[in-house]
C-alpha cells in the first residue's frame, strides 16, 4: 500500500466486525510502535494489548463508575450538561468493549531539556509540561506508528484519550489483573483495534492554506 493511500485511509473506527486479532499481528503493530522516534531516546511507552472480553468489560465498567462520579457532582451544577456527559461516555467511549483488542497505552513523564535547570533558579517551568509536552508528542509519535501498522495489517482502529478520566480505576485494573507494575507509568490512552464492520465516515479536514507557512 503506498504511503499516501496508507494515512488517507486512517479513519476513527467504532463499529467491528466478528473476528480474532492474532498475537503475531499484535507483535507487528508494536514492532512498529517500538522504533518509534522519542526525546532522548526515552522510550516512554509500554503497550498492554487486551484480547480478554472480561478484563475489556472491566474496563468498560470502570470507565463508567469513573463518570458517574464526576456526572452526580455535575447533576447539582447542570443536570442537562450531567446528562450528555452520561451519554457521550456510553455512545463515543465504551464501544472499544466490542472490540476484539483494546490496548492500553501505558507512558511515564518526560522532564524536557531545561526544566529542573529553570527550577533550579526559580523560573517557571511547569508550561514545558503542560503545554509544550514532549513526552507525549513522542508518545503520540509510537501511537500513530501502531496505529498505521494496523491498518495495513486490514484493521480498524479508534484512538481513545476520552475515558483518561477513568485512570485511577483502570491502571489499578492493569495492576490487578494483566500484572503490569511499572513506577512512574500512568494510563496515557486507550487504542481498540478488530476489522471494521461498514463503512466509517472521516469529518473534514482543514485545507492546506489553513495549515501551512512557508518562509522562502
Amino acid at each position: 500500500m503506498e504511503f499516501m493511500d496508507l494515512i488517507q485511509k486512517r479513519q476513527s473506527v467504532r463499529r467491528y466486525a466478528d473476528g480474532d486479532v492474532p498475537v503475531g499481528d499484535i507483535e507487528k503493530m508494536i514492532e512498529a510502535a517500538r522504533i518509534a522516534p522519542s526525546a532522548k531516546n526515552l522510550q516512554n511507552w509500554h503497550f498492554i494489548a487486551i484480547k480478554n472480553k472480561t478484563l475489556i468489560q472491566k474496563v468498560a465498567d470502570a470507565t463508567l463508575r469513573a463518570n458517574e462520579k464526576i456526572a452526580v457532582k455535575m447533576d447539582a451544577v447542570d443536570p442537562s450538561k450531567a446528562d450528555r456527559f452520561r451519554k457521550f461516555a456510553k455512545n463515543f467511549t465504551v464501544f472499544f468493549k466490542d472490540a476484539p483488542l483494546l490496548i492500553v497505552v501505558m507512558s511515564e513523564q518526560y522532564d524536557p531539556s531545561g526544566y529542573h535547570e529553570m527550577r533550579l533558579v526559580g523560573m517557571d517551568a511547569d508550561y514545558l509540561i503542560h503545554e509544550k509536552n514532549p513526552g507525549m508528542q513522542s508518545l503520540g509519535a509510537a501511537v500513530e506508528h501502531l496505529y498505521l501498522r494496523a491498518i495495513e495489517l486490514g484493521y480498524g482502529v479508534c484512538w481513545l484519550t476520552s475515558a483518561n478520566y477513568a485512570d485511577d480505576e483502570i491502571e489499578a485494573l492493569m495492576k490487578e489483573e494483566a500484572g503490569f507494575d511499572k513506577p512512574g507509568y500512568f494510563m496515557a490512552a486507550l487504542l481498540s483495534v478488530g476489522v471494521t464492520e461498514g463503512e466509517p465516515k472521516s469529518p473534514p479536514k482543514k485545507e492546506r492554506s489553513a495549515v501551512l507557512t512557508v518562509v522562502e
